[in-house]
């Protein structure tokens, strides 16, 4: 069956397929648009099965390997970049030495295409508006399912969950909610600085409909990312009072109208606490921590590789007894991490992680209000919040490995080359103007104190 939208994928294929391939940049932007909207699940007919990653990324790739980009920019020698080399190393020694080899290797491999299109974004994306282009294709092919989610909640009255696009990562309600509630910084954020005044009102209405349909995901751990993310938004605004009372006031409004299915989703929340009132997805989750621990104390240095939970043997033998669930999930970024590829790789992972929130509170303050480089602290800031929710959320999720957080990590290391050649420059603004200006901590130019004025000066003026 062909319909309209498999003759439009079609058509803009035909135009982006050879763009990507002379400019490169924009092939970074097209893998973006389809890992995180993924436009061809929208198709009816045979659009549906176009391996459209494969055409945009191999496309990109020749062109970055063959074409000359003006832009192009050499890997930054900072601890962030040394760190994602290292996770890309121990990711696949724990793949040859993993549990089940065949069955790592297909989760190894998907993950080191994502990180690939990383290293590449890092050398093609140290300009400021190619990042803002990036943003900006991030949020709007996320945002894009937040839109659509909160519409048919209002159309319909939100009795049924809101789902993520089927054959992606965030088809599950769980990881949709967790993608919505880590754009929500980046749309506020980017309709702040943008100047069209149609776009900025799209950013503001996708960000109100994407709460909705977090909301509506009826996904628990979505709930306290949300939760979590509002709150610190909130208290970062400088107008924290008025939004909090317009979220007060929408919450005491929308109260009646909501299904009863969802109140008693977010009541039983706190009846995880106790061992009586645990379900059995809160039981399967405490079982895979406990697992995965066991697996890491056993194997500290390589865990078990890709996928160890996929393996009745693996829980045979590291959570022994009677009666327990077999998850086959880890239920929490930590722990899959810790069980897939031990102490070692839970502490790469980690410390890239903390790696990047140093730096960008380092960039959000540095550059704080400088006249021409304070995007940086912007986006530094945006950045933070972002990881906000994957922290929170990831707690109860397996969302280790997800493309936009590595994607992200890699707009980080950006950042902080973008740092480094501001600070060359403002020194290079100071010597241009002979001494009479100096750099100071946070890249702002001061007057230099006025050398003395010799006796020789002033008997010849």
């Amino acid at each position: 069956m062909i319909g309209l939208r498999d003759i439009a994928l079609v058509l803009v294929l035909i135009f982006l397929v050879p763009a990507c391939f002379k400019r490169p940049w924009i092939g970074v932007l097209g893998w973006a648009w389809v890992a995180y909207m993924a436009p061809h699940r929208l198709a009816w007919g045979f659009g549906r099965g176009l391996p459209i990653a494969v055409l945009i990324g191999g496309a990109t790739l020749l062109g970055y390997l063959m074409t000359r980009d003006k832009e192009r920019k050499p890997l930054p020698r900072n601890t962030g970049l040394q760190l994602l080399v290292l996770l890309c190393v121990h990711f696949t020694v724990t793949t040859v030495l993993a549990h089940d080899p065949a069955l790592a290797y297909g989760k190894w491999s998907w993950v080191m295409k994502s990180l690939l299109m990383a290293f590449v974004t890092i050398t093609i994306f140290q300009d400021r508006e190619r990042l803002r282009w990036l943003y900006l294709v991030m949020a709007g092919s996320i945002a894009f399912y937040g839109t659509k989610g909160g519409i048919w909640v209002l159309r319909t009255g939100g009795g049924e969950r809101v789902w993520g696009p089927i054959g992606t990562f965030f088809e599950d309600n769980n990881t949709l909610g967790l993608a919505l509630c880590m754009v929500l910084p980046m749309l506020l954020y980017l309709a702040r600085e943008e100047k069209r005044r149609w776009v900025k009102r799209l950013l503001r209405t996708a960000f109100g409909l994407s709460i909705i349909a977090t909301i509506f995901t009826y996904s628990r751990g979505a709930f306290l990312g949300l939760a979590v993310i509002l709150a610190v938004m909130i208290w970062r605004s400088p107008w924290r009072l008025r939004f909090a009372t317009a979220l007060v006031i929408a919450g005491v409004i929308s109260l009646p109208y909501l299904p009863d299915r969802l109140v008693s989703r977010l009541e039983s929340i706190e009846e995880q606490t106790t061992v009586e009132t645990r379900d059995s997805s809160a039981q399967g989750r405490i079982e895979a921590w406990q697992t995965g621990l066991n697996i890491a104390m056993a194997n500290p240095l390589t865990g078990l590789g890709f996928r160890a939970y996929h393996s009745d043997a693996v829980w045979d033998r590291y959570f022994p007894g009677i009666m327990y669930m077999k998850s086959r999930d880890a239920h929490s970024l930590y722990f899959e991490v810790l069980g897939e590829h031990g102490f070692l790789g839970f502490g790469l992972y980690i410390g890239l992680l903390v790696w990047s929130l140093l730096t960008l509170r380092r960039l959000r303050k540095r550059w704080r209000n400088h006249p021409e480089h304070g995007y940086l602290s912007h986006y530094a800031e945006m950045i933070q919040l972002v990881l906000v929710p994957f922290l929170v959320a990831g707690a109860f999720l397996t969302v280790a490995y997800f493309d936009l957080y590595f994607h992200l990590l890699s707009t980080v290391i950006v950042l902080e080359a973008l740092s480094v050649n501001a600070h060359r420059a403002v020194r290079l603004h100071a010597v241009a103007t002979n001494g009479t200006h100096r750099p100071m901590r946070g890249g702002a130019i001061v007057p230099a104190p006025m050398a003395a004025e010799s006796p020789e000066r002033r008997t010849h003026a």
